[in-house]
């Protein structure tokens, strides 16, 4: 069985957005890919109720102050990938700061690395 961070990091290298929200069921950073929010963790484990749960409580909740909200919506033309992504990794690091948990600070830490390995490919 594949680790989240595995999972994730297969998901950004083929495109998909990871996003500023997390999954009420497994903490793990929601994705939005082919224009669905999904968590990639619980689609991969098998979590079916857990990703319609979570792209329904990712429309739900509001962005936090300072990170645009990407469900739903299109990039406007002026905004580059590599803007969205700097942003999604601010927003990972001030989840960081309030995570109580080593282990999920260890997998956002995991997703922050590999969101900066791919900015280098923009």
């Amino acid at each position: 069985m594949k680790k989240d961070d595995e999972i994730m990091a297969e998901y950004l290298l083929k495109g998909g957005k990871m996003l500023s929200t997390t999954c009420p069921v497994c903490g793990s950073p929601l994705f939005e890919v082919k224009g669905e929010t999904v968590c990639v963790v619980c689609r991969e484990h098998g979590r079916e109720s857990g990703t319609q749960t979570a792209a329904q409580d990712a429309a739900a909740v509001s962005p936090a102050p300072g990170v645009h909200s990407h469900t739903g919506t299109r990039i406007a033309s002026g905004e580059r990938l590599d803007g969205i992504l700097e942003e999604t990794l601010v927003a990972l690091c001030e989840r960081i700061r309030d995570e109580k948990r080593p282990e999920d600070c260890l997998t956002l830490m995991e997703c922050i690395r590999m969101g900066i390995e791919a900015r280098t490919y923009l």
